[in-house]
């Protein structure tokens, strides 16, 4: 990946959150990424910390299926459509050309009108000398919040067929950050890959968790989850998950060693994990004594002893 600008990268390091934020990112094939997110938030609320996990995997949220919560406090998300009025306009042509997405469309006879999708960035009000458009507010998800002693779920879901994503992840982190003096600290659990919606929720975290398995599909995405991190100069550790596939972990180490990040011990294929999942409840809580459990508290051990004064 290109080199970014020294601007950019101080951006997206630059976060209204007071408290310690832990990301949690992984590839596309399925390699337990939320299982680890919600189990290690749990693990450090188990430490006696306050903490929020933010789902920010707008397109398929199921953090609160595996931590058996009710979402409340729903509130919708919104982005300004512009509306054009053809008294108005004087088809001059401006709005057409700021506008980024290229989703405006003037026929030969009739009104400009928008086409495509619009994220919106009100360009084109700000262009229009005329006064000829009018604004209007269209849905395009909603965010949710739930709550277990001291663990608090936020989460968001995009909705269906449109591609805002990344605005619904925004408004999500805005919530968060507008009650973040209440939490210890705070764990994100992004999409999987390396898109927009992935970028937008590690802007500012602390420690960067990319979960991976010792597959050639999981070494293929880790690559590109490690590369991402390194443009952005995130500090990241990898976690290997059902870390005893008949796979090559010496790939993993490999990759992680080349940009100088460790590797934690892993989770072998585990019972009870499984059986924790089926049931909608943390293995730290479920069978608090099993392997795995003790894996994630000892990474919330970790994570306390660095980040919790």
């Amino acid at each position: 990946m290109d080199e970014l600008e020294p601007e950019v990268i101080e951006d997206f390091h630059h976060t209204p959150f007071a408290t310690p934020i832990i990301g949690v990112t992984g590839g596309k094939g399925g390699v337990g990424k939320t299982t680890v997110a919600v189990n290690l938030a749990a693990a450090l609320a188990a430490h006696g910390l306050r903490v929020a996990l933010v789902d920010c995997d707008v397109d398929a949220p199921n953090a609160d299926i595996l931590l058996g919560l009710t979402l409340a406090d729903e509130v919708p998300v919104t982005v300004t459509r512009p509306v054009f009025s053809p008294d108005r306009c004087t088809d001059c042509g401006q709005c057409l050309s700021v506008c980024r997405l290229h989703s405006l469309f003037r026929p030969r006879a009739g009104n400009i009108t928008l086409m495509g999708e619009c994220n919106g960035c009100e360009a084109c009000f700000l262009v229009c000398p005329a006064d000829a458009i009018d604004r209007e507010q269209r849905r395009i998800g909603a965010i949710w919040k739930g709550g277990a002693d001291s663990l608090t779920l936020y989460t968001g879901r995009l909705d269906p067929g449109l591609e805002e994503g990344t605005l619904v992840v925004r408004r999500l982190r805005e919530r968060v950050a507008a009650e973040a003096d209440r939490f210890d600290i705070i764990v994100i659990d992004t999409a999987p890959g390396i898109h927009c919606n992935v970028i937008e929720a590690l802007k500012g975290v602390s420690l960067a968790i990319a979960v991976t398995e010792p597959t050639p599909l999981g070494s293929h995405d880790l690559d590109l989850i490690l590369s991402l991190l390194a443009m952005f100069r995130v500090r990241g550790t990898v976690f290997v998950n059902r870390a005893d596939l008949p796979g090559k972990i010496d790939e993993i180490e490999e990759l992680a060693a080349r940009r100088g990040m460790g590797v934690e011990i892993g989770l072998p294929l585990d019972r009870q994990l499984l059986d924790s999942y089926v049931h909608g409840v943390p293995v730290v809580h479920l069978h608090p004594h099993s392997s795995a459990a003790m894996t994630f508290a000892g990474i919330a051990g970790r994570i306390t002893g660095e980040f919790i004064p």
